[in-house]
């Protein structure tokens, strides 16, 4: 017997756009448990994979990385190398990393994901996660233009809207690094706009909010930082639930009300 992927996908949309996190969480570990009862290394795979990256949103990496393990031998298996689904498997895995801090093993794998992309056809997609996830791990090596160099190669090639709205969040947080904060915000607010618009709830948007509020705290523009990591939270709290991110965005809107007291 089959695992129903497509009704996975259709389920998957509705309790990220109307459940709490912890709801898509018990969800997610559920489907998982059916696919590995009924053996159904494709649908393992799948499930797994959004399980694994809905952890590492929570920042749980240590459980995200076993899945990773899972999956990988899997992959490895039923495609092979030099295969997109391995390629693709291998940006998931350096989000993980982007997020564990492990930054120079995120740009190792990311490297070689390119590698195995360049010797694949109709790969834009996927070449397009590449410079999204090495500009990140560049940006938090401090290698600014390396990372800006990465995300507008990305931004040529991208067609899909929400892709281009990650894309110029991810831009947005490297021009903040340079502090130029007017083409920052731009950058954000056309991201903001997009997500608002299409009245996507999505921790995308949680970020989006929390750059923009980076941005006004750092033009000492107190208040409006202060709306806009509320946002934040409110949209964290409706997609992803507790986690390590969270409690950095409630730090930084606590340092934005001290600052507004004092300023």
């Amino acid at each position: 017997m089959k695992y129903d992927l497509s009704n996975f996908y259709k389920d998957l949309k509705l309790k990220f756009n109307k459940s709490n996190g912890k709801e898509v969480i018990l969800f997610l570990m559920e489907e998982f448990s059916k696919t590995i009862s009924l053996k159904d290394e494709r649908a393992i795979i799948a499930v797994g994979n959004e399980l694994a990256s809905f952890l590492r949103v929570k920042g749980q990496t240590d459980l995200a990385y076993k899945i990773y393990k899972v999956i990988k031998k899997l992959v490895l298996d039923n495609c092979g190398f030099i295969s997109k689904d391995y390629a693709s498997l291998l940006i998931n895995i350096s989000n993980c990393h982007i997020v564990s801090k492990n930054y120079d093993l995120a740009i190792d794998t990311l490297n070689e994901t390119e590698t195995i992309l360049s010797q694949l056809s109709d790969t834009k997609h996927l070449m397009a996660s590449v410079y999204n996830n090495r500009s990140q791990a560049f940006r938090a090596k401090n290698m600014l233009d390396l990372a800006q160099e990465d995300i507008e190669k990305a931004l040529k090639i991208i067609k899909n809207e929400e892709k281009i709205a990650v894309s110029k969040i991810n831009l947005a947080e490297i021009l903040i690094l340079k502090k130029k904060y007017a083409k920052a915000l731009v950058n954000v607010n056309e991201a903001i706009i997009y997500y608002e618009k299409n009245k996507l709830r999505l921790p995308h948007l949680a970020n989006a909010y929390a750059t923009a509020a980076n941005i006004y705290y750092n033009n000492k523009e107190y208040s409006t930082s202060i709306y806009y990591y509320e946002k934040s939270i409110d949209v964290f709290n409706e997609t992803v639930g507790e986690g390590p991110i969270k409690d950095i965005l409630i730090k930084n809107l606590n340092q934005a009300k001290k600052q507004r007291e004092i300023s």
